[in-house]
C-alpha cells in the first residue's frame, strides 16, 4: 500500500490544498518579479501602435519611469519604420541607459534621419564610457560626410583632452573638407587655446567649401519651425577653409582676452 492510499480523506484534502496554495504563491511571486518587464513589453507595444503623439509620450514616460527595465523591448522601437518612434527609442536609451546602450546607440548613429542619428551620438557622449571615443573615432573615419560630421559634434560634446586632440587632427588632415570645417567650428566653440596653432595654420588654406555647416543647417531648421514664413539667406558658396579658421580663432581670442 503506497503512502497516498494510507492517508485519511481529510489529510489528502489538506495536502491538495497545501499544493494548490504553494502553486498559487509561486505564480504570484513570478508575477511580482516579472511585473515590470511585462509592463515594459506591453507599454512598448502600445507606444508603437499609437498614432496620437500625446499617447506615445504617455507610454514613453511610463517606460522611462521603469529605469533600465523600461528598455527591455526597445529594439522594436529602434527598428520601426516611423521616424518619430525610432526617435523615442533613442530617447528611451538615453534616459534609462540599459547595458547595451553603447552598442544600440552606435547602430542608431547611422539612422537615415539626421535628428535621430544626432540624438544617438549625443547619447553616446553621455555614457561616460571609455569606449565612446573609440566609437566616435570609427564614425570619424567614415567616407560618409554626415557620419563623420556627427562624430565631430560628438567629440565636441565630450570636451576631453583626447577628444580635443582628435578634433585638432581632423581639422588638419581629414580627407573631406566639410568635415575639416566642422572640426574647425567645433574648436572655436570649445574655445581652448590649444587649438590656436592648428587654426592659425588653416588661415593659409584656400580650399573652397561649397556646402553649409551643421550649425547653419540647424539654424535654418530652427527658423523654419518658429517662423515658417521666413527663410534664411543662403550662405555664400565656395567659402575657403581660412574663412572658418579666422572665425574660430576670433572666438578663442575674444573669450581668452588675447
Amino acid at each position: 500500500m503506497d503512502t497516498a492510499s494510507r492517508l485519511s480523506p481529510s489529510r489528502r484534502a489538506n495536502r491538495r490544498m497545501f499544493v494548490a496554495i504553494t502553486a498559487m504563491m509561486a505564480v504570484w511571486l513570478v508575477i511580482v518579479l516579472c511585473r515590470n518587464p511585462i509592463r515594459a513589453w506591453w507599454w512598448t507595444h502600445k507606444l508603437t501602435d499609437a498614432v496620437d503623439p500625446q499617447i506615445r509620450l504617455t507610454y514613453f514616460q511610463r517606460l522611462v519611469a521603469l529605469g533600465p527595465t523600461g528598455a527591455i523591448a526597445v529594439e522594436s522601437l529602434l527598428t520601426s519604420e516611423d521616424t518619430a518612434v525610432r526617435g523615442l527609442g533613442v530617447a528611451l536609451l538615453n534616459h534609462t541607459k540599459p547595458e547595451r546602450s553603447g552598442e544600440l546607440l552606435l547602430r542608431m548613429s547611422r539612422d537615415p534621419d539626421l535628428e535621430v542619428a544626432m540624438a544617438a551620438v549625443t547619447g553616446l557622449t553621455m555614457l561616460g564610457d571609455t569606449a565612446v571615443v573609440h566609437d566616435l573615432t570609427d564614425l570619424l573615419k567614415s567616407a560618409d560626410p554626415r557620419l563623420a560630421t556627427l562624430a565631430v559634434t560628438g567629440l565636441g560634446r565630450l570636451r576631453t583632452p583626447q577628444a580635443l586632440d582628435l578634433l585638432i587632427e581632423t581639422a588638419k588632415h581629414h580627407d573631406i573638407v566639410g568635415v575639416r570645417i566642422e572640426a574647425i567650428e567645433e574648436l572655436g566653440r570649445l574655445q581652448d587655446e590649444r587649438a590656436v596653432e592648428v587654426l592659425t595654420a588653416c588661415l593659409d588654406d584656400d580650399t573652397p567649401f561649397e556646402g553649409i555647416t551643421a550649425s547653419e543647417r540647424w539654424a535654418a531648421t530652427l527658423l523654419a519651425r518658429v517662423a515658417p514664413g521666413m527663410a534664411m539667406e543662403p550662405p555664400l558658396r565656395g567659402r575657403p577653409v581660412s574663412h572658418f579658421a579666422a572665425r574660430a580663432l576670433q572666438e578663442i581670442i575674444t573669450t581668452n582676452g588675447r
